[in-house]
Order: structure tokens, then C-alpha cells, then sequence
């Protein structure tokens, strides 16, 4: 399960701003993300943040890369 974690942060890493995910439970996806963040040993998954959704907090993660262009 892990690794679907891991894909999350890679196309993250490949996109140009990052990506929303939906989830019901904001705060355990959080938790499932920074350990396999943590697990992969990969520093350059440091370049992205996880950001709680401004607009639907109780139902997004965004992981948001911190170099991206502005919009």
C-alpha cells in the first residue's frame, strides 16, 4: 500500500504545480504520506509540500511543489 502512497508524491514531482487528492480523512492520509515520503529515502520528494486544502479543507490534501511557477 505504500507504494500508492509513493505514486502520489512522484506525480506530484512530475506535474507542473502539484496535484488535489480527495480523501475522507485529511489528517491519516497525511500521516500515510510523510512515511512513505520518509521511507523512499528520495530528497528530492523535499521539493513538495503537503497543504490542507483552502477551499475544501474536510476533503482535499494538496501536495504543491515549492518551486512552482506562479500562476
Amino acid at each position: 500500500m505504500s507504494s500508492n502512497y509513493l505514486e502520489l508524491w512522484y506525480r506530484a514531482f512530475a506535474s507542473t504545480f502539484g496535484i488535489v487528492i480527495l480523501t475522507d480523512n485529511p489528517e491519516r492520509l497525511k500521516q500515510k504520506l510523510y512515511a512513505a515520503r520518509k521511507d523512499s529515502l528520495d530528497p528530492d520528494l523535499e521539493s513538495i509540500s503537503i497543504i490542507q486544502s483552502p477551499t475544501d479543507p474536510n476533503n482535499e490534501l494538496w501536495l504543491v511543489k515549492k518551486d512552482a511557477p506562479q500562476a
